[in-house]
């Protein structure tokens, strides 16, 4: 199970990027697909539903940027 305070990291500085509270409907989306990185740089505020299908339109692209970060970290894909 997430921590709870680090599932809303991203959410907060979202926030203060945008200058605003983020909106029922609207997700925080990481460029890079780092989870980690909560730079506003690397956040974008999206609807759901646009957020969902980005990510359903580039899935095999997805999986393949991960295998490609584990191999360069050492560490197994999958």
């Amino acid at each position: 199970m997430r921590d709870r305070k680090s599932d809303t990291t991203h959410r907060r500085a979202a926030e203060r990027k945008i200058g605003r509270p983020l909106q029922p409907g609207e997700v925080v989306h990481h460029v890079d697909e780092d989870k980690a990185n909560n730079n506003a740089p690397n956040l974008d505020v999206t609807p759901r539903s646009v957020h969902t299908a980005e990510h359903n339109r580039g899935r095999g692209l997805s999986k393949l940027r991960r295998a490609l970060r584990a191999y360069r970290e050492g560490r197994k894909a999958y």
